[in-house]
This record gives structure tokens, C-alpha cells and sequence, in this order.
């Protein structure tokens, strides 16, 4: 009976013992499961960190995290290239406006103007240049001396310098008899006389055209003449009595 009781305590004993070491062995494997689970856990998670603070920080110092560090910089660079290129491109193109809209503003003020030329030749602005030519031709020649039957610089007869300076103006077909003169252009009367008009004189008053010049404003004529005191071309006023009662006509051609 001993015998039997101590076989079955002995029996207990190494049960316990293997339940024991059994559970000893589950435990250090459950123990190791969860390290390993930890450390993985830990391991994961580290570039998750680094790629934060990369994007965060500079994109050189994440080139070791492979594809996460090639997307944080393209994203980088995009960030930054919109606002460069936002805050540059308004400014150079308005300094490039400012400059041609001094020639994009100055160019079409440019054309408007070289538009407008045709519309000023209608109205009368090339007339205006025309009658401005031959004063200053007819003006240039003041000083010249008179001689009879003259029709160069060397010196004129009254309707010699009409002559000359017609064709210098450009009408190269002006005649040279002082009457033909007269019917150049469109008569007008003395208080009618724009600059640039031919301007006739009688000798006598109510006679046929002696002497001519060219109405150059304000009351005053230039013309080749013969006074008693002075010989050639000069600007005279034509606004006292003789010059009106000597008035033969005014002629229009500019």
C-alpha cells in the first residue's frame, strides 16, 4: 500500500513538473512572439518618422529613404516653383508691359498717329505743310538781288522769284509770264490771303498784275521788288493803304 501511494505521488510530482515546464516553455515562446512583434512594430514605424521630418526639413537629407524621399521633393519643388514663379512672372511682365505699353502704348499712339495722316491730309494738314515749304523757300532767298529777267539765286525779277520758287515747292510746271501766274490757283481777296497765297500787284490801281510775291502771314509778303529804297528780295507789310489799293488778287495753290 506504501509502495502504491508513492508510486502515485512520484507520479504527480512529474506531471506537475511537466505541466511546469511546459507552461515555461509556452510562456517563452509567447514572450518571444510578442518581442518580435514589438520589434517589427518599432521597425515600421521608424521611416514613417524620418519621412515626416524630411518633408518637414530638407529634401537632401531624406535621398536615404528610397521612393518616400523622391515624392517629398518633387512636392517640394512644386510648392516652391508656383510661388517664384506667381510673384516673378506678374512682376516682369508688367515692367515688359510697362516698357512697348510705353511701345505696347507708344505703338499704338505710333499707328494712331500714322493713321490719323490721311485724315489730316483731308482736312487740310498737308495743305498747311505745302504753304509752310514755300514760305521757308521763298524766306531763304531774301537778300537776293534784283535783275531783270533773272530766275536763279544769282537774282530774280519779280516774277522770276515766283517762278523759282514754285518749281523748288515742287510745282514744276509753273509759268513764267506773271499774268499765266495769276491764274494758277484759286482767287481770293485780300482779306481772304492764307499763308503760302501768291500775292498780285498793279502798278496801277484797277490794272493788270506788275509785281507778285508770296503771303507769308501776319500782313506780310516776301517778293522780289523795286523801290527807292531797296532792290531784290524782301518781306514787306502789306497791310497799309498802297498795297491795298494796288491789290489785284490773291491766288490759292497749297
Amino acid at each position: 500500500m506504501k509502495n502504491k501511494k508513492t508510486n502515485q505521488n512520484n507520479i504527480l510530482i512529474i506531471a506537475a513538473i511537466i505541466f511546469v515546464v511546459i507552461a515555461v516553455i509556452f510562456f517563452v515562446i509567447a514572450l518571444s512572439l510578442f518581442n518580435n512583434s514589438g520589434t517589427s512594430d518599432s521597425g515600421n514605424s521608424v521611416p514613417s518618422v524620418d519621412i515626416g521630418s524630411s518633408s518637414d526639413n530638407s529634401p537632401q537629407s531624406s535621398s536615404s529613404l528610397g521612393s518616400s524621399s523622391q515624392e517629398s521633393r518633387p512636392s517640394s519643388v512644386s510648392s516652391s516653383t508656383p510661388e517664384s514663379s506667381s510673384q516673378s512672372t506678374p512682376q516682369s511682365s508688367s515692367q515688359s508691359s510697362s516698357s512697348t505699353q510705353s511701345s505696347s502704348q507708344s505703338r499704338p499712339q505710333s499707328s494712331v498717329q500714322s493713321s490719323s495722316a490721311p485724315q489730316s491730309s483731308s482736312a487740310g494738314s498737308v495743305d498747311l505743310s505745302l504753304a509752310q515749304k514755300i514760305v521757308e523757300n521763298a524766306r531763304q532767298l531774301i537778300g537776293t538781288p534784283f535783275k531783270d529777267g533773272g530766275i536763279d539765286p544769282d537774282g530774280f525779277d519779280s516774277s522770276g522769284f515766283i517762278y523759282y520758287v514754285m518749281r523748288e515747292s515742287g510745282f514744276a510746271s509753273c509759268p513764267r509770264d506773271i499774268a499765266l501766274q495769276a491764274k494758277m490757283g484759286v482767287i481770293r481777296e485780300y482779306d481772304e490771303l492764307k499763308e503760302g497765297d501768291l500775292v498780285f500787284f498793279s502798278n496801277d490801281i484797277g490794272g493788270s498784275p506788275n509785281f507778285a510775291g508770296f503771303y507769308s502771314g501776319d500782313g506780310k509778303m516776301i517778293g522780289c521788288l523795286v523801290a527807292s529804297s531797296f532792290e531784290g528780295v524782301v518781306e514787306v507789310n502789306i497791310t497799309n493803304n498802297y498795297y491795298k489799293t494796288h491789290f489785284v488778287s490773291g491766288v490759292g495753290i497749297s
